[in-house]
């Protein structure tokens, strides 16, 4: 469903008053959005960390980006007792105490304003760099060449807005979810009018047709390869928005939700631009 409303504008205002609630006390959501939060399932590792401010997306959302990436959930919040993959403790990110809660209101309180600058995670660790952001990056960056890729050129999505150490699940069933990732992450996303947009996951081929999207094609898998250096599980999926007409490119394998190697990314790229001009055609 279309709404009349401009979906980034949408998007903005209701997270920057999430996140201003949020600062003041309140829970890092809004009723509008409780069904969101109650659709995930996680407990151990996977619990949420409610505490944590919410990241909903990050990047310039004032200009059509080079790449969308769509990413499963933010992962780990860092609060001041959380260890860094290098092992050692990072300091408070993410409580209302926490670095970024202070970097959002000396920038006048605006979530949207703030996101919109990539993180120096080098500076925030104290040395060692955000694999999963470095590894997106080098991604996009393999697959746009030799045109060249800056973090400032890329916007950040999530199914789920809400931090927790390890993914658990949400349902491609629930009717009142599939609505609230439509008119905050599918129909921004649209509005954004990127030339690529990417979904790392296999949740994400269950959560495209949810959302309006048909799979028009699906290549790779064990039997054999289709490209060259093809990680022998990877399956990519093509699926386009019945509404908008957007194009997604789902991506999963065995054992993690990360971006294709750089030696598979050039041929898959060549295969995939090859696709899309036959499905366009037709």
């Amino acid at each position: 469903m279309v709404s009349q409303i401009d979906p980034l504008q949408r998007l903005a205002s209701t997270w920057d008053e999430i996140v201003r609630n949020w600062l003041d006390g309140a829970d890092p959501w809004s009723d509008e959005l409780r069904p969101w939060v109650d659709s995930y399932s996680g407990t151990g590792s996977s619990k949420l960390q409610v505490d944590a401010i919410p990241e909903p997306f990050s990047g310039p959302i004032d200009k059509p980006p080079k790449a969308v990436l769509l990413a499963l959930n933010p992962g780990r919040a860092f609060m001041g007792n959380e260890l860094w993959s290098s092992g050692q403790r990072m300091s408070d990110l993410q409580s209302r105490q926490g670095r970024f809660a202070k970097e959002i209101v000396a920038s006048g309180g605006s979530f949207t304003h703030w996101s919109s600058t990539p993180q120096d995670w080098k500076l925030l660790t104290g040395g060692p760099d955000n694999r999963f952001v470095t590894s997106r990056l080098r991604f996009v960056k393999d697959w746009l060449a030799p045109d060249p890729v800056s973090p400032a050129d890329l916007v950040w999505f999530d199914m789920y807005p809400w931090h927790s150490y390890t993914w658990g699940s949400i349902s491609a069933k629930n009717e009142k979810v599939c609505e609230l990732i439509d008119r905050y992450v599918i129909q921004p996303i649209a509005a954004l009018s990127a030339p690529w947009v990417f979904a790392f996951g296999k949740p994400w081929f269950e959560i495209l047709p949810a959302v309006g999207f048909v799979k028009r094609a699906e290549l790779g898998g064990e039997d054999k390869p289709i490209w060259a250096n093809q990680t022998p599980s990877r399956r990519v999926g093509l699926f386009q928005s019945t509404t908008s007409g957007c194009w997604v490119l789902a991506m999963r394998h065995i054992g993690s939700a990360g971006p294709p190697k750089s030696s598979e990314t050039s041929p898959l790229r060549d295969l995939i631009c090859k696709e899309l001009a036959i499905l366009r055609r037709g």
